[in-house]
């Protein structure tokens, strides 16, 4: 999925309305934990399964029923001073979810992040890909470990970082008519009121904001902060491109970026 055409279609059909209360990676990706009512479950067996609680009735009715792919990883490491990634074996299976909400099976006892993967359906702009080169969309994914969660995090971050840059770019631009009557405005009005405004480049966000520098259309700087205060940015500052995420150093329209593994 090329990140800058997913932003270009939404504000063109005018799709994408974010939810009044969710952080920007709340309203484009499906990661989801017990204050979602999802949650990892052990069983007495040592089995993992993904629990769906009252709280989750609606997501699980969308996919009750269906075909799905179940993935799991188990083995999540930092390489050197780079990004958190998935080392370790890896394996999936494919079956129908149960129709009744409950528990889904996830046939393992060591996994660190797991996902609930069905096929994209006609129309269906927002598609969160498990890998690169698949034709399924996560509904669901959720961390078992706390590496897991923090791999979560950093993928939720760096999606951040170009969602918001590429949207930016269209805020900033006189060809698409963005409500607002500033700039903030119209990031409020494309992703919410979880995007603030920074005095400076350096400047950051508050955790669970997306911070943005823009004094002219040329240089900006969007800045989010990991769970542990890590700060993550990327910049385009007198023609040049700079980030400390190692997974946009290729650019936005990296094929990584969107996906899950």
């Amino acid at each position: 999925m090329k990140i800058r055409a997913l932003c270009l279609t939404l504000l063109a059909s005018a799709c994408f309305a974010p939810s009044a209360n969710a952080a920007v990676a709340d309203s484009i990706l499906p990661f989801y934990d017990a204050a979602d009512g999802v949650r990892a479950v052990k069983r007495a067996s040592g089995e993992d399964v993904i629990r769906f609680d009252a709280k989750a009735a609606k997501l699980y009715k969308a996919i009750a029923g269906k075909t799905a792919e179940i993935s799991c990883n188990t083995r999540i490491v930092r390489n050197d001073a780079g990004p958190l990634d998935v080392v370790g074996a890896g394996f999936s299976s494919t079956r129908k979810l149960p129709k009744r909400r409950g528990s889904v099976r996830l046939g393992t006892t060591k996994a660190e992040l797991c996902a609930i993967a069905t096929k994209k359906v006609k129309g269906e702009e927002l598609c969160f890909a498990p890998e690169v080169g698949s034709k399924l969309c996560v509904r669901v994914a959720v961390a078992l470990t706390p590496a897991g969660t923090a791999y979560l995090d950093e993928r939720a971050r760096t999606i951040e970082l170009a969602f918001t840059a590429s949207l930016l770019g269209a805020a900033l631009s006189p060809d698409f008519k963005v409500p607002g009557n500033t700039t903030l405005e119209k990031m409020h009005t494309l992703l919410g009121p979880d995007v603030v405004e920074l005095a400076t480049p350096d400047e950051s966000p508050a955790l669970g904001k997306v911070g943005f520098w823009a004094p002219d259309a040329k240089n900006f700087a969007i800045v989010a902060l990991l769970a542990d205060g890590t700060r993550r940015f990327l910049s385009i500052r007198d023609g040049v491109f700079s980030t400390n995420d190692l997974r946009l150093t290729e650019g936005l329209d990296s094929e990584d970026v969107f996906t899950l593994g």
